[in-house]
């Protein structure tokens, strides 16, 4: 086996394997795995020393600094780079396979009640506020932050009353080559997946996009609303920032006594609604653009607490008699 310590080799297998064919933001955050965790620690270390023993203890330490999900995406990473090492004759098995990680909780997730889904609805259509109308939509359609933030005029057909979701926006850090945080810079991309990428039936809400359009020529003028300029922004050529739409969404639910509740909530509460107005899961599946409906069915499983009492009342009545 040739002499390549472990760092030497997760920068080719991340150079020549990996980078050409992964997002940007995927990127990113393999380039901070490997210098700022993994480097550190055991990258000296040759691939031919490299053992079961060696990786554990590496993983037990980052476990009592790191978050559990952020452990599991090192180990993910690492999983798929010693694959390659096996197959380049580096190490005699794939270790990643054997490691113990903690496990990932579940956050409780965030829904807003009718009360709150109301009162949230009066304040955010009662101004002309671009970021206001942001809110609505995403509660409305259940897109996600960074897509409702790279959403053109030319991603909603009037024609077909369709919302197109094609791309999104995340502000990402850039390393230098020592794996320092260097700068940020908005990145425009693709969706979190394949999947992602899809249309939303907006026939019912088409009304308030139309407002909203009509509001945005008021305000800024005509030139506001063309095909490539951004629904909801305050300039020309400019998209809002993911976190502007996150403090103004704060700041909106602070001024009307929403408490504890992230922008996520508006996605978490528009897929319960849909499911408590009997949509089925595949179609809501669709509509979130989750990769499969598993993921739908998991997240969301508990919300159909009282349909599954209602069908068992249902179930009964025909099989035992009503009591005198």
């Amino acid at each position: 086996m040739q002499e390549i310590t472990l760092e030497e080799w997760l920068l080719k297998w991340y150079k020549l394997y990996t980078k050409p064919n992964i997002k940007h933001s995927t990127a990113v955050s393999y380039e901070c795995y490997i210098r700022k965790h993994i480097t550190p620690l055991i990258g000296d270390i040759p691939m031919n020393e490299i053992n079961l023993e060696i990786i554990q203890r590496f993983f037990n330490q980052k476990s009592e600094t790191l978050a559990p999900k952020t452990v599991r995406n090192i180990r993910m990473m690492l999983h798929s780079a010693f694959k390659y090492a096996f197959l380049e004759g580096l190490i005699p098995i794939n270790y990643i396979e054997y490691v113990i990680t903690p496990s990932v909780v579940k956050k409780e997730m965030r829904v807003l009640t009718r009360s709150e889904q109301d009162k949230l609805i009066i304040a955010v259509t009662n101004t002309d506020e671009p970021y206001a109308f942001g809110i609505l939509l995403c509660l409305t359609t259940g897109i996600r932050i960074g897509e409702l933030c790279a959403l053109k005029w030319e991603h909603i057909d009037f024609d077909s009353e369709k919302l197109k979701i094609r791309q999104t926006i995340q502000r990402l850090m850039k390393l230098d080559d020592d794996g320092e945080k260097n700068s940020t810079s908005l990145v425009t991309g693709t969706p979190k997946s394949n999947s992602s990428i899809r249309d939303i039936p907006i026939h019912d809400i088409m009304p308030r996009i139309k407002k909203h359009k009509e509001n945005m020529i008021k305000h800024y003028g005509a030139a506001i609303v063309s095909s490539s300029e951004y629904v909801i922004t305050h300039r020309l050529g400019h998209s809002v920032e993911p976190k502007t739409m996150q403090t103004y969404f704060k700041k909106t639910i602070d001024d009307i006594g929403i408490k504890e509740a992230n922008f996520h909530a508006l996605r978490h509460t528009f897929a319960t609604r849909a499911l408590e107005a009997g949509v089925d899961f595949k179609t809501l599946s669709v509509l979130l653009g989750h990769s499969d409906i598993s993921v739908t069915m998991n997240r969301y499983a508990h919300v159909l607490d009282d349909t599954k009492s209602n069908a068992m009342s249902s179930i009964i009545s025909v099989i035992l008699p009503p009591e005198d």
